[in-house]
This record gives structure tokens, C-alpha cells and sequence, in this order.
């Protein structure tokens, strides 16, 4: 469905209590990234802005593993989490300084 350095990866949607979205301490997430198996897991009950921060946290786990970028869990989770957050802001004031710095 989409591919980072090379490497496919697919997404599949879910029930929100298939055990593959089990974490440690019992409680279940709304997705996961398998590097394993290349595919990117989503609760089917998701949709909209949370569908849509969702898959785009999982897709941040889907490029770390494709560029081979080792962090632990907890710094791999907030980088996913100000991506899924922030980045479209990010991205939209870039592009926008960015445009402004090439008139310069």
C-alpha cells in the first residue's frame, strides 16, 4: 500500500480486540506496527481525525524501522505521538517560511 526506502508496508484494519493490539500492562491500542510483517494493524471501529492521528503515528513506527532508526520504546512513542500530533502544523508553516525565504 505504501513503501518507505524501498521497503512495503500494508495496512489492515481489525476488531479493537484482536489480541495483536494487547499491550503490556492489559489494555489494548486503537493500532500497531508490525515490523515483521510490514503491516500496519488499525481497531476497525476508528474513523475520522482519530483514524486519521492514528495511522499516522503507526506509519511514524512504519518509517523508523524502514530507515533502521533504534530508539527506545518510550522515545519511538512520543516522536510518533508529536508527529501524528503536530505535523501537519509543522509541515504547513514550513512550507509557508519556506516559500517566504525563497522570495528572498
Amino acid at each position: 500500500m505504501f513503501t518507505f526506502n524501498g521497503i512495503g508496508w500494508r495496512v489492515e484494519f481489525t476488531n479493537p480486540r484482536n489480541p495483536i493490539f494487547m499491550r503490556g500492562d492489559g489494555t489494548y491500542a486503537p493500532g500497531v506496527c508490525v515490523n515483521d510483517t510490514k503491516t500496519i494493524y488499525l481497531a476497525d471501529n476508528l474513523e475520522g481525525k482519530m483514524l486519521k492521528k492514528v495511522l499516522c503515528h503507526e506509519i511514524v513506527h512504519a518509517a523508523m524501522f524502514s530507515y533502521n532508526v533504534y530508539l527506545s520504546l518510550e522515545q519511538e512513542e512520543v516522536i510518533a505521538d508529536i508527529i501524528a500530533t503536530y505535523g501537519q502544523e509543522i509541515i504547513t508553516i514550513t512550507n509557508k517560511v519556506f516559500r517566504k525565504l525563497q522570495q528572498i
